[in-house]
């Protein structure tokens, strides 16, 4: 596939996006059809499933996308814990997070109306936690305690992220991020520190 072509399929996705939210904005999630928004982007509905799947798919054009990013920053460097390793993943998503502002400001609105697309963020919840357990089951954590701190972890940062989108975006969601690790730090100790890395 060739550059040009790569771009042709990015800006038709780009439309698409952006036809979404306009209409989303303007008379809700529930109120829009797919060929309203195929419409606005001057596409037709055929074209609009070979981006996306379904209509709350429009809503989270990149979450797969930044749950293998996270997967990717998770892998932990020579000498480092998962609790740094962690760390230094979250730095990097709430830096592209913070880039992506107002999408997931309307994200956030969007979700608020809609037990449907509540319950499409709670499996993407759920994507981010599996990644984070995963880092932790690499390095030798068994399942249940695995399962308990990756969960935990989660907690803590999407409680940072609520914290902030509830601030409308003005806060520093890496520092909260941060902050949050750290209270769970004073509840729970090291838990980065693995049976492997304690020998």
């Amino acid at each position: 596939m060739t550059t040009a072509t790569v771009t042709r399929r990015e800006r038709k996705r780009d439309a698409l996006v952006s036809a979404a939210h306009a209409l989303f904005r303007a008379q809700g999630f529930e109120a829009t059809t797919i060929d309203q928004v195929a419409a606005a982007a001057g596409v037709s509905r055929r074209t609009f499933f070979r981006y996306f799947a379904t209509k709350d798919a429009v809503v989270f054009p990149h979450a797969d996308a930044r749950i293998a990013a996270f997967r990717a920053a998770l892998r932990p460097r020579a000498g480092e814990t998962v609790e740094a390793a962690v760390r230094r993943a979250v730095l990097e998503v709430a830096r592209e997070f913070a880039a992506h502002r107002d999408e997931l400001l309307l994200q956030h609105a969007l979700i608020a109306s809609s037990p449907h697309l509540l319950a499409r963020e709670h499996e993407i919840d759920l994507a981010w936690e599996d990644a984070i357990v995963g880092a932790l089951e690499a390095r030798g954590e068994p399942g249940l305690r695995a399962r308990v701190l990756g969960g935990a972890v989660a907690g803590a940062l999407r409680a940072a992220l609520r914290v902030w989108l509830a601030g409308k975006g003005k806060g520093d969601l890496a520092a909260l991020g941060q902050e949050a690790l750290d209270l769970l730090a004073e509840t729970c100790g090291a838990w980065g520190t693995t049976r492997r890395d304690a020998r």
